[in-house]
């Protein structure tokens, strides 16, 4: 297998800017998102000055909430912020408490203020399961079952803003489902720009939502030139509630109201959403800190992070903002423009804070039909491409027809489930449910042992290499070693004990495989043959490290990976 080393992290103001540069890049592709997930945690509040206020709160969220969880987590570089599915229990909470008769009455500040109790609940169960080690046991959920929940969530969004999009299609014609196509168009349309002229010039694919909220923008006041004029749903954001005076959170006056309006059914209401913003908050982080290994080649702390963004969590929602989620994409964009530290989450923050001030006439332009369409395209984007590759591999030929049917069913359950409720956490529950029925037949053990033989690490596994135990009893244990003191120069891993095997090992072991390129250290894979049974785990392991990305860049060009595959007699 061929080694390449990590890209040099670069030192003193080279490194700074580098770190710069990527800051604007994410900046630039992800102000949008606060700015659309901001106006989506208040869409069920009405009038103009809701949607300025959720903006307020979306910009803020990133401002404060990024470089604070950038200080207190291990893994790196970590951009976070408002996230669409978090985002998307806040607005319906707020939705909830609006219905409610008594809750009603306290405005929208008070009902945002009510609302934000929820991220404290969040924070504190992120730091409960941080102090549980909880993070290891979200490492064990099948990778189909997180991609079903992903997938899940994104047709909640979508189904929520389309349903926002027909209210203005009722009162003004077809223009609206215009305006959101073209906008949604001009998301992949950019995506797909990149894609094309990638070898003569590099553009950035995370601009694609900036494009989507600009010609959606544009296309809204073409369309106003000439059609009736809107209804108020689908005007402007305004500029009412972008004023900071407008952001009290320690304003004693609205806590009293809540003190003395919250009965317990509605804190019991509260306490239900922050535990499910939690747990769903803190399953994104893990998605995100994974992207982050396979991307950068370093293993990062789950438990650590989650400790991390929990204060932060709390801490956000005492400031009545919107919780503080990692995030794949915005990580994967600052890592793409060649971030490695830190730095770039604090730049970014202060670039949006410094943007958004002097933009303050732009947003204020804005039409709300346009940060719907942002909402849309962010959750098409959440459709991963694990999930994509499941689906093509469901409907072909190729073997094991095992492995690839059980991995489509846990992500058929857990995301017909989550559409089905309209409740991710129910979706979730179905999911897992049905992993441990897919894990259930015998073997459900795994024996593993390890030995040192000069400068080779020779491992066996013997049994069920599955989603609850490749990590934990496989992978964790061998990159300790290989970060140990001498480092094995090849890692021997006999698998012809292994009877049975899941999709979420087999992407384990591809990530496995990766690091240990990336430390220059050869991996070697002895699958079981035929005659010992072990054809359906030579061929997933053959099918999904094939599809898995074995290439990486460094400083002499692209270099692709082959690791060798024995099989035993």
């Amino acid at each position: 297998m061929s080694a390449a080393a990590p890209l040099p992290a670069g030192r003193g103001s080279s490194r700074w800017f580098v770190e710069a540069l990527a800051a604007v890049v994410v900046t630039l592709g992800c102000a949008t998102e606060y700015v659309a997930l901001g106006a989506q945690a208040t869409s069920a509040l009405p009038g103009a000055q809701a949607a300025a206020y959720g903006v307020l709160l979306g910009i803020l969220t990133a401002v404060i909430g990024v470089p604070l969880a950038s200080l207190t987590i291990s893994t790196r570089p970590m951009i976070s912020g408002p996230r669409v599915a978090s985002t998307i229990l806040m607005s319906s909470l707020v939705a909830r408490l609006l219905g409610d008769g008594s809750a009603a009455t306290l405005g929208m500040r008070g009902i945002v203020a009510l609302a934000c109790c929820a991220v404290v609940v969040a924070g504190v169960v992120q730091l409960a399961l941080g102090a549980l080690r909880g993070g290891s046991l979200v490492r064990m959920v099948p990778a189909p079952v997180l991609s079903g929940l992903l997938f899940g969530v994104a047709g909640l969004a979508m189904q929520d803003q389309f349903a926002f999009v027909a209210g203005c299609v009722i009162d003004w014609h077809v223009a609206a489902i215009g305006i959101a196509t073209v906008g949604v168009a001009a998301h992949f349309g950019w995506k797909m720009l990149c894609r094309r002229v990638a070898r003569r010039v590099a553009l950035p694919p995370g601009l694609s939502l900036f494009a989507a909220l600009l010609a959606s923008a544009a296309c809204y006041y073409a369309a106003v030139g000439v059609l009736p004029l809107p209804p108020s749903t689908c005007r402007l954001v305004g500029i009412a509630g972008l004023d900071l005076h407008a952001w009290r959170p320690f304003d004693a006056g609205v806590w009293r109201m809540v003190a003395d309006i919250a009965d317990a059914k509605l804190w019991i209401l509260v306490l239900g959403y922050g535990a499910l913003i939690g747990v769903i908050s803190s399953i994104d982080t893990v998605i995100a800190v994974s992207s982050i290994e396979a991307q950068t080649h370093r293993r990062g702390s789950v438990n650590h992070d989650l400790l991390g963004f929990g204060a932060v969590n709390v801490l956000l929602g005492a400031l009545t903002l919107l919780p503080c989620v990692g995030s794949v994409t915005r990580s994967g964009m600052a890592i793409a423009a060649g971030a490695r530290t830190r730095a770039v989450a604090w730049l970014h923050a202060a670039l949006v804070l410094v943007a958004l001030t002097v933009g303050l006439r732009f947003v204020a332009m804005l039409p709300k039909l346009s940060a719907a369409v942002v909402v849309i395209a962010m959750s098409l984007d959440m459709i991963d491409d694990w999930s994509k590759q499941l689906t093509t591999l469901a409907f072909s030929d190729r073997e094991p027809r095992g492995v690839i049917g059980g991995a489509m069913w846990l992500f058929a359950v857990e995301a017909a489930a989550t559409l089905a409720t309209g409740q991710p956490s129910i979706g979730f529950a179905a999911g897992c449910a049905a992993g441990v029925l897919l894990a259930w037949p015998s073997p459900r053990t795994l024996a593993v042992s390890f030995a040192q033989r000069g400068d080779t690490l020779a491992a066996s596994a013997d049994g069920a290499l599955l989603c609850y135990n490749a990590d934990t009893r496989l992978v964790a244990p061998l990159l300790k070693r290989i970060d140990a003191e001498p480092a094995p120069a090849r890692v021997a891993l006999d698998l012809t004990g292994v009877r049975r095997i899941d999709a979420t090992a087999c992407r384990a072991l591809a990530q496995f495989d990766r690091l240990c390129t990336m430390r220059g250290v050869e991996s070697t894979f002895v699958l079981p043959s035929s005659r010992n049974g072990g054809e359906e785990v030579a061929d997933a392991l053959r099918l999904f490290l094939r599809l898995d990305a074995l290439k990486f860049s460094d400083e002499r060009g692209d270099v692709e990976a082959g690791t060798r595959m024995e099989v035993s007699a």
